[in-house]
């Protein structure tokens, strides 16, 4: 009898142990202070994640300080090393430029910071100075992109034709690994060019004087074929430009094929009014809330894995219906 109360008494110690443990896991990130630096404050797709990440953080405990440099790499830096001055618990840094981060992550790790990458690595090799990625493989959208842009080419009934593309700055590792990935892709197929790569920063309003630029500069070679912008925004910034300027929008042979990404709701609404082909889902929703289950696991000491690449899908008519909402943030 007495054995058999001592091992019952020893389990229930053991199973109170184990809750407790549980619950201390679960009440590690409380209190946390975390610094979120990030490009822009107010883009819709960075503006996404910055209120899924803070909503999801705070939920877990963790008290959360936004700061935004834009495309400023200098300023980027100064933000950041204020943080590590202030020994925030961790950063979470979307890279504004891929090289010029690379400093400031080489500086919190002697300090003993630890640091989070959100959506855009910084130059391959520098793996060693952050905790863990966040985002989607950049590389993939390229070619996700390339080959809606060959297929869509082929069925306007068009053997080959001139394409530019409206990126996002090409400072940060995410718009030259786009490319890459969409010339890898078209490089088989020599008849399409590549007759313009403009970098319009990821901004509304330049993309749609670039694109107005670019509409004149071909006017007299037969127009374009297609356009890319990097970002929905940018797309339907050609879309405005390329109305602006009486060139008809569409999928056949003689209109003008226009390729987004990074889905949008003004996107999703182009492309149900069959102006724009296609976009990429890259839901930063989905992000911010997983750079936030990071930060938790982190806290928590489990081992993180050095990347954690979200799922990418090309977006055109035939499924948006299955991507609407998750595009209308």
């Amino acid at each position: 009898m007495g054995n058999r109360m001592s091992g019952v008494l020893m389990a229930g110690v053991a199973a109170l142990a184990l809750a407790c443990s549980g619950g201390a896991a679960l009440a590690d990130a409380k209190g946390k202070k975390v610094l979120m630096v990030q490009s822009f404050a107010v883009h819709p797709y960075v503006a996404g994640i910055i209120k899924s990440f803070k909503a999801k953080a705070e939920s877990y405990g963790m008290e959360v300080t936004v700061q935004a440099a834009g495309v400023d790499a200098a300023l980027q830096a100064r933000q950041f090393d204020d943080g590590v001055a202030r020994k925030f618990d961790l950063i979470v840094v979307q890279p504004v430029s891929e090289q010029a981060i690379v400093p400031a992550l080489a500086r919190a790790k002697e300090a003993g910071v630890p640091v989070m990458i959100s959506n855009n690595t910084p130059k391959d090799g520098t793996e060693a100075l952050y905790q863990t990625f966040v985002g989607q493989d950049q590389n993939e959208m390229g070619r996700i992109v390339g080959r809606q842009i060959v297929k869509s080419f082929k069925e306007a009934g068009r053997d080959g034709g001139k394409v530019a593309f409206i990126t996002g700055a090409l400072t940060e590792g995410l718009g030259p690994r786009r490319l890459a990935g969409i010339k890898e892709v078209i490089a088989a197929n020599p008849k399409i060019e590549v007759v313009a790569v403009e970098d319009a920063k990821w901004d509304t309003a330049t993309g749609e004087r670039i694109a107005g630029q670019l509409f004149a500069r071909f006017a007299a070679q037969g127009g374009l074929d297609g356009v890319y912008g990097m970002a929905d925004n940018l797309a339907v910034a050609a879309i405005k430009a390329a109305e602006a300027a009486g060139v008809q929008l569409g999928s056949g042979p003689k209109q003008l094929l226009v390729f987004g990404g990074n889905c949008q709701k003004e996107g999703v609404e182009a492309i149900k009014a069959g102006k724009m082909v296609s976009s990429v889902s890259q839901i930063p929703t989905y992000l911010g809330e997983k750079l936030a289950d990071a930060a938790n696991d982190f806290f928590a000491g489990k081992t993180l894995p050095k990347e954690t690449l979200l799922p990418v899908e090309l977006i055109d008519k035939a499924n948006l219906s299955q991507w609407e909402a998750a595009c209308t943030y």
